[in-house]
């Protein structure tokens, strides 16, 4: 009692001192002090719940365009908090389940995915930059077995589920309320960028949103406010898409036409009234309300603005080191190396400009830099976490829990989704990409344990 007593009393000022410090740094740098307030926040929240600890970084991903501080930005410090806390409960073994055992294969995958990024430290250009690049993958990677520890129950996973839709109607809405300029005025076409500061990455999030929206709207036993948030989710996210002019986006939308209906289950029939609709919805918006250069643009292929001619660069260095790559983290650092061959590329400029582009293909980049070995590891995670929210869907429509399966499925053709767009752009290294993979086996892990109560549990 004497111990808590003084415990309290040292509390009350430390509280005070550091309620007046960040009062005072409010009055010099406000952006600062919030996102102090921010960090506390978080750090109160990832220890006291780990699952909203885990949903609030998916919602800080969506927020590209928050201030950074020397490079660390708001979900970079979150995701490392994130790692700081599940160390420390790994450690005292106070998970209920161990995702190591649970899914071998996909930690296999992962532990060879990291080492063989390692091992191309040894013939790597830039060794400084293949290090700075596994220090990006290693968190990352680790958000796999953390959100196994975070979703423990379905109120966990609902939590991340609605933060991922929030954070995506967030990202839609800047971009709405910002739209791009439908005067026809200008040669170029503007673009929304909403609040992940890319647009062709902003139609990508938004992906996200919509399928997580429509497995929210389809969910049955939820409160009536999720389920309409979730359906009201899906038409903001779609103008973002269209808004974004991500050629990519659209194509990766056409796609979800063909697997909503595919993957839907008993919801067949709505995902493809869904997916008409926001076909129409974007027919009509491009053709009667859009832009003349935003029609061009996404009418007219023009070597995807480059995007061809760093693919011709990524697809030399892949002929040119087809199991070992050019080294993790180096495609910037070597593309000049790879231009000067047969062939007539027509954005050199990407190439040597300051800052030289990166491949805009999350596979390609992945196999030019740790060659066919590194693109088969990393494609054997993304088909196991396909795999696995399939599986949860299906036991969970064994077990006739629909609205379960809903979520799953929803999740299931986000993720398809997000996929396909990063066929066009590279996002090796985005958190809502690994959040989502990492979303997929936990999902089983739920629906696994639940069937193992239904079964041990006394019958009627």
């Amino acid at each position: 009692m004497i111990a808590r007593a003084r415990g309290i009393g040292v509390f009350g000022p430390g509280a005070l001192a550091a309620a007046l410090a960040t009062g005072l740094l409010a009055g010099v740098e406000p952006i600062i002090a919030l996102g102090a307030v921010l960090g506390v926040a978080f750090a109160f929240a990832v220890f006291a719940d780990f699952a909203a600890g885990f949903a609030v970084l998916a919602l800080l991903s969506f927020l590209e365009v928050l201030p950074t501080s020397g490079g660390l930005s708001l979900d970079k410090a979150a995701g490392l908090l994130l790692a700081v806390a599940w160390l420390a409960r790994f450690s005292t073994k106070q998970s209920e389940r161990d995702f190591f055992a649970e899914f071998p294969l996909l930690t296999w995958a992962g532990a060879a995915f990291l080492a063989w990024a390692v091992l191309s430290l040894l013939w790597v250009t830039d060794s400084g930059a293949g290090i700075s690049a596994i220090a990006r993958y290693v968190p990352d990677m680790l958000l796999l077995p953390i959100a196994c520890m975070a979703i423990r129950t379905r109120r966990d996973l609902i939590i991340v589920l609605t933060a991922i839709v929030i954070g995506a109607v967030i990202a839609a809405a800047f971009g709405i309320l910002e739209p791009p300029d439908a005067t026809g005025l200008s040669e170029i076409a503007e673009r929304a960028t909403g609040t992940i500061g890319d647009p062709n990455e902003l139609a990508a999030a938004l992906l996200l949103g919509l399928g997580v929206g429509a497995g929210l709207a389809l969910s049955r036993g939820q409160s009536l406010a999720l389920r309409l948030g979730g359906a009201m989710a899906i038409p903001i996210c779609a103008m973002g898409i269209f808004l974004s002019l991500s050629r990519g986006g659209l194509i990766a939308l056409g796609i979800l036409l063909v697997a909503g209906p595919v993957l839907g289950g008993r919801w067949r029939g709505v995902l493809a009234c869904f997916l008409v609709l926001i076909a129409v919805a974007g027919v009509l918006y491009f053709t009667q309300v859009a832009s003349l250069p935003a029609r061009e643009r996404v009418t007219t292929a023009d070597g995807g603005s480059g995007r061809s001619d760093l693919w011709t660069i990524g697809l030399r260095m892949v002929k040119a080191h087809p199991l070992e790559g050019v080294g993790v983290g180096n495609f910037q650092i070597l593309s000049p190396d790879y231009v000067l061959q047969p062939g007539v590329l027509k954005r050199t400029d990407l190439i040597f400009a300051s800052v030289p582009k990166i491949t805009h293909n999350t596979y390609l980049e992945v196999t030019t830099e740790m060659g066919i070995p590194g693109l088969l590891l990393f494609m054997l995670i993304v088909m196991g976490s396909l795999s696995c929210a399939l599986q949860a869907a299906r036991l969970w429509s064994t077990s006739g829990d629909v609205g379960m399966e809903a979520l799953a499925r929803g999740a299931l053709l986000a993720l398809i989704g997000m996929l396909v767009a990063d066929f066009f752009i590279s996002q090796t290294y985005d958190k809502l990409l690994w959040i989502m993979l990492a979303i997929g086996p936990a999902m089983l892990a739920l629906a696994r344990r639940e069937a193992q109560s239904s079964d041990l549990s006394p019958s009627g």
